[in-house]
């Protein structure tokens, strides 16, 4: 038991290590600030609470179950994923809204495309 929490342990880690990788390599490759937003999600939604599970696994094992702690991982694993979602919503609004200049490449813009019921003000 104690070899495949070990390799659970790991596969989170590297597996969560790996997200942030990618989402830093992706961030060097997108051209506007909006695309530099969106691939910060995987890393700050999977990538971190991966890790994070990882550690509280390495933890469990290394000093044993306690409910703090629990509570604590759980509480930060929700609220990475719960502001990963809104930061990266309210972040990509306000940089549209700044008139940042967008990525030809970006379809469909939504934002662009007037809607008659709704008025800009």
């Amino acid at each position: 038991m104690d070899i495949v929490l070990t390799v659970v342990i790991g596969i989170l880690a590297i597996g969560g290590a790996l997200c942030v990788l990618v989402s830093a390599m992706a961030m060097l490759r997108v051209e506007d600030a909006l695309s530099r937003i969106n691939v910060l999600s995987p890393a700050t939604g999977l990538g971190l609470p991966a890790i994070l599970l990882a550690a509280y696994l390495n933890h469990l094992t290394e000093v044993g179950h306690d409910w703090i702690d629990l509570i604590k991982v759980l509480v930060a694993i929700a609220g990475f994923v719960i502001l990963s979602s809104v930061a990266s919503n309210t972040l990509g609004r306000a940089t549209y809204r700044s008139g940042a200049p967008i990525d030809p490449k970006t379809s469909p813009n939504e934002l662009a495309q007037a809607h008659p019921d709704h008025r800009r003000d």
